[in-house]
Parts: C-alpha cells; sequence; structure tokens
C-alpha cells in the first residue's frame, strides 16, 4: 500500500513526455473548451492562468456517480472527509478547511449562515441534471469573496438546447436496501426552454460508527438510516437577440442519523435546504458587452433531535440573500475589462437548548474588477482586485494574478492570490461558544503549473501550489466554561497535483490523479511549524474498457494516506478496488452495475466513522 503513491507518479510521469498536466476522467480542456469560474474577462481554456478541473456529465455517468461529493474523491489537490452516502461531508482544497471552498449551482451561491462558519455541506447533493462541475483550486476572493481562500466548485445544470420534449429517468437497487432514483423532463420551443428534475435515495444502514473503534468494544451494532428527495429545475426566455431571462431553484428534504465517534446514539437530524435565483442577461450582437443581473436566495434549515436537544428539535435556520451585477467588455482584442458588484445578506435564527438561541444578521458590500492584456499571440496576463465592506469588520481587500501562455498543444500557466475569511455568525454570537472580538482571517499564495491537449490522445496536468493562513479562526477547549472560538495561529501548505488520460487504443482508457499535500499548523506564532497530520497523498488510477460498441468496463484504484488529524485518533492509509461496468441495450436504454470495496477492505475515511464494505448495485437509464 504504501508504494502507491510513488507507483502512480511513476506511472504518470513515464506516461507523460516532459509536459504534464491533469484535467482527469474525460474532463479535457483543450483550446477550444470554455471555462465558465476561473475568470470574469474570459472563459476560453487556452487564457485561464488558474488551476481548474472539468468534470464532464459523461465522467459522471461512466463512474456513476449518485452525490457530487462523490465526484470529487478523484480531482487533484481535493480531499473529501467521506466516501459514505449521507455522511456529513467536508470538502478540503489545497488543506484548505471546508468554510473556505465556495459552493455555486448555476450562479446561485450557497452557504448556511446559521453553520459554525457560513458554508455549505454538500452531503446530500445529488448528481442527477448536471452537466459539468468545474473546480477552481487557490485564492479566489478576488472574484468571489470572503468564502473562496481555498477554491471554488461551480456546478452547471443540463439545459434544452434542442427543440422538443425529452425524457430521461433512472432506477436503482443495492447494498443495504439502496434504492436511488429520479427522473427529469427537458424542453424548447423557439424562445421557451425549461427542465424539471425529481430524484431521491434512501438506504437502511449499517451502522455510521464503526464497530472497529468502538468504545467499548461490541457496543456498535444498529443499522442507521438516511434518505433524501428533492426537486431542482429552470425556466429561460429569450426575449429578443440580445435579451434574456432564467429562473433556477432547487428544494430537498433529508434525514440522517448521527452517531458519535466511537458509539451509537439516537441522535438524528432532518434537514431542509432551497435556492432560487432569478437572473437577466445581455449580450451586445458582436459579442463584445456582456452583463448579468442575478437576485438568489438559499436558505438552509436543520432540525437536530436526540437527548440533549429540544423535544421539538433544536434549530439552525440559515439566510443568505444576494444581489449580483457583473459586466464584461472586451473580445478578442488586445484588452477586455470586467467589473461587478454585489451585495449579500447574511441571517442565522437559533432556538436550541444546546447552546443557546440566537438571532443575527449580517451585511456584505463588495466591488470588483478584472483586466485581460493579450500583448502577443498566445499570452493572456490578467490582474484582479476586489474590496469587501462587512458592516461588521469594516472594509478588506484582495487581489490577484495569472499569467497563460498556450503553444501548440501545451499552457504553462502561473498564479498569485490573496484571500481573506469573514467569522460566521455562530463564530460570533453564539451564547456558549462565540466570541465577538473575532477578526478576519487572511491568506495568499499560488501555484504554476503546465498543461497538455493532445486530441484524441493525451490529456495531462502538473501543478505545484503553495499557500499560508494567518489569525485563523479555532476552537479552544480550554476556554472556560466549555470551551470557545479564539483567533491565533498560522497553517501553510504546499504541494502537486497531477492527472492524466490517455488513449493508446480505440478501446482502451487510461486515467491516473495523484495529490501530495504537505500541510503545516504554527498554532502559537513561533515560526515552529509542525506537520499537521492530514492525508499526504491521495490517489486514484482506472482503467476502462470499450470492448464493443455501448459497452465499457471499469476498474479503478483508489489509494488515501492515513490521517492523524482528526478527531479521536488516527485512520491507517488505505486501497480500494470498485468495478464498475454498463450496456446501452439501445441508444435509449442503458443497463449498469458496480460493485465497490471489491476486496471487502477494512478502512475508515475519519477516524470513527464505519465506511462501507464490498457492496454491488444495479441500475437502468432511460432517455427518450
Amino acid at each position: 500500500m504504501k508504494l502507491y503513491p510513488a507507483l502512480s507518479l511513476f506511472t504518470l510521469v513515464a506516461a507523460t513526455p516532459a509536459l504534464a498536466q491533469p484535467v482527469p476522467d474525460g474532463s479535457a480542456v483543450g483550446d477550444d473548451s470554455i471555462v465558465v469560474t476561473a475568470s470574469r474577462v474570459t472563459d476560453e481554456a487556452r487564457e485561464i492562468g488558474s488551476t481548474v478541473t472539468v468534470v464532464t456529465e459523461e465522467a459522471l455517468a461512466r463512474n456513476q456517480i449518485i452525490f457530487v461529493k462523490d465526484a470529487l474523491l478523484d480531482v487533484p489537490g481535493v480531499v473529501v472527509s467521506t466516501d459514505r452516502p449521507g455522511a456529513n461531508t467536508s470538502v478540503s482544497i489545497r488543506g484548505s478547511d471546508n468554510d473556505e471552498a465556495l459552493w455555486l449551482i448555476d450562479g446561485i451561491e450557497l452557504g448556511d449562515p446559521s453553520s459554525t462558519s457560513t458554508q455549505y455541506s454538500p452531503e446530500h447533493l445529488t448528481a442527477a441534471d448536471i452537466s459539468r462541475i468545474e473546480v477552481l483550486r487557490g485564492n479566489q476572493s478576488s472574484l468571489y469573496g470572503s468564502d473562496a481562500i481555498g477554491g471554488v466548485v461551480n456546478i452547471i445544470t443540463r439545459r434544452a438546447s434542442e427543440e422538443g420534449l425529452s425524457v430521461s429517468a433512472q432506477a436503482e437497487y443495492g447494498a443495504y436496501d439502496t434504492l436511488n432514483g429520479g427522473a427529469s423532463v427537458l424542453g424548447k420551443s423557439g424562445p421557451v426552454d425549461f427542465r424539471l428534475t425529481a430524484t431521491g435515495y434512501r438506504h437502511d444502514g449499517p451502522s455510521l460508527s464503526d464497530p472497529a473503534t468502538a468504545n467499548p468494544p461490541g457496543s456498535v451494532s444498529e443499522d442507521d438510516e438516511y434518505w433524501r428527495y428533492g426537486f431542482s429545475g429552470r425556466a429561460g426566455l429569450a426575449a429578443t437577440d440580445t435579451l434574456s431571462f432564467q429562473a433556477i431553484g432547487f428544494w430537498l428534504d433529508a434525514f440522517s442519523d448521527l452517531d458519535g465517534t466511537t458509539t451509537d446514539n439516537l441522535n438524528t437530524v432532518k434537514k431542509r435546504e432551497y435556492a432560487l435565483a432569478g437572473q437577466g442577461s445581455f449580450r451586445s450582437t458582436d459579442g463584445k458587452l456582456k452583463a448579468d443581473l442575478t437576485a438568489s436566495r438559499y436558505v438552509a434549515r436543520r432540525l437536530y433531535f436526540g437527548t440533549s436537544n429540544l423535544p421539538e428539535g433544536d434549530l439552525y435556520k440559515g439566510t443568505k440573500d444576494a444581489l449580483r451585477l457583473a459586466v464584461r467588455w472586451g473580445g478578442e482584442g488586445p484588452i477586455s475589462i470586467a467589473a461587478g458588484g454585489e451585495m449579500e445578506w447574511e441571517k442565522t435564527d437559533q432556538v436550541t437548548n444546546y447552546s443557546g438561541n440566537l438571532g443575527e444578521k449580517i451585511d456584505t458590500k463588495s466591488a470588483y474588477a478584472e483586466v485581460a492584456l493579450r500583448p502577443i499571440d498566445g499570452l493572456t496576463l490578467t490582474g484582479a482586485a476586489r474590496i469587501d465592506d462587512n458592516s461588521r469588520f469594516g472594509s478588506f481587500d484582495t487581489y490577484r494574478g495569472t499569467i497563460a501562455y498556450a503553444f501548440g498543444p501545451a499552457k504553462l500557466r502561473a498564479s498569485y492570490g490573496t484571500g481573506a475569511k469573514a467569522p460566521g455568525l455562530y463564530q460570533l454570537f453564539d451564547p456558549t461558544y462565540g466570541n465577538p472580538d473575532l477578526g478576519v482571517q487572511t491568506s495568499k499564495g499560488g501555484d504554476v503549473g503546465i498543461d497538455l491537449a493532445i486530441a484524441g490522445g493525451l490529456e495531462a496536468e502538473l501543478t505545484y501550489f503553495f499557500g499560508s493562513k494567518r489569525n485563523e479562526i479555532v476552537f479552544d477547549g480550554s476556554i472556560a466554561p466549555y470551551g470557545g472560538y479564539t483567533q491565533y495561529g498560522r497553517t501553510r501548505a504546499r504541494g502537486i497535483e497531477a492527472g492524466l488520460v490517455a488513449r493508446p487504443l480505440p478501446w482502451l482508457t487510461l486515467r491516473q490523479t495523484y495529490t501530495y499535500i504537505d500541510h503545516e499548523t504554527d498554532e502559537d506564532q513561533t515560526g515552529g511549524y509542525i506537520d499537521s497530520g492530514r492525508p499526504k497523498s491521495i490517489a486514484t488510477s482506472s482503467v476502462t474498457l470499450t470492448p464493443i460498441e455501448r459497452a465499457s468496463l471499469t476498474a479503478r484504484i483508489r489509494f488515501r494516506d492515513g490521517d492523524e488529524s482528526g478527531y479521536g485518533g488516527d485512520t491507517e492509509a488505505y486501497t480500494i478496488l470498485d468495478l464498475l461496468t454498463s450496456y446501452g441495450i439501445t441508444e435509449k436504454i442503458e443497463v449498469y452495475g458496480r460493485v465497490t470495496n471489491v476486496t471487502d477492505a477494512q478502512y475508515q475515511v475519519s477516524y470513527g466513522k464505519n465506511a462501507l464494505g464490498a457492496s454491488a448495485y444495479g441500475g437502468v437509464r432511460v432517455r427518450f
């Protein structure tokens, strides 16, 4: 097992001639690709100086992805805290915390102001009707504000582009009485288009707490149910050749068990969340001027039930409202300019027996500008700056610069920027743990890398990254009487992200991703950095065979280093094997199946949490 990261990297280097850059799992970013997340002044992949991975609709289907978090397991630089459906999920980008990654769905900014720090928990988010997922890594505060120190996850859903009506559906059954299904309708008639999707999922266990680390031994036995169902949709109107409107939204309801780290308990949580947005867009006839105005709302409501909660449940409700204007001018000439403004209102309502009641608000006004310069053919320079005016902390500014030079099938790129993260309402004002004296934490960092895209044969990426944070907000258990939030210490991270997609034969595709992260902390600000114990090496290798038309077979190996930074204990390094297959009976009907953790390996992604053993699933997809 310990040899796996070295072997993976050797395979990558041996197969990639001098130039390497990963765009894993069918996510090619060739010269004609569009990347909407990485810049406000350009969406041409060859001009992007940031590190971005695109997970395509084809990749989601081939890997039989049900939950979005599972698609991120194979993205370089990303660490996900669980691979189990429904379990509380944190996503770390380049060593960042979960609250330092910004999530977007079709331009709607997600984030729960009633959580510990305004952040998004993606455990219930399914991959149904997603067209692509763009993962932008590194400091992005100059473009996206306070919650984007680590990076951005932007989800773009499907939209009808052809006249007529289409219907698709999926149904699946498998281990632990898992039932998963959904259906969607897409339609377009002249200037009007729409999509409506319904999804559902449930399973009956096993225990969330791992019997292998139970305390006392043998005390963990109950199965832990999980279910979720939801709806999503969008509707658009092309009012004129230059003006269009659309409405977007989703709603979901979910139920999860909440075992302790090493014990069973009867605690549960019900979560309901929804988001909606309206957008108006203007595009000049020559394509040089673009303007978008978006108004959005995201609401998350959590009810916790247990022996220490209110009989009706402890309530945490967060609301995030936003109004955003983005304007861009310039085409393929020597200069492009983008500017915009945002207003954001955050509110939390908390009624609990656990830590007291809370009702607080905060708002932020922001303005940004970005410019792109193209002094010679193939070279693009961008610079961005932003100022945020917070109703509690005053103003703070961030900046970012990138360079991209594309030549032939290769692109050299580099970026550097600063970030800022404001504390959340819970951290500031919770009656038991809050600290109203907290301030803004800051970060800086960058990366250098190379991308390679040879049509039909090879796609690769290699990146070196570095970053640091100051004045981090942490929970200190020594603060009387129950612990609380304070601000001290520093962290720094550096590492390598790599990926490869090779197609040496028409029926054979090889994929490889690898991440190495060196993460260190200096809690007392003395300059004595020590290793934080987080996983250092993460890798995925896969081989896909397509022996006949409409048939595929994939063998996938995932490796992850041990984790010594988690609460309660350390996890060991592990390697798991999955097998996936699919066959299109016709162009409209496909059957598929997978066996995960084929060898029934015993492992923990996070200490004390029970991963699933060998599991088999089968399903059918229909589209007409």
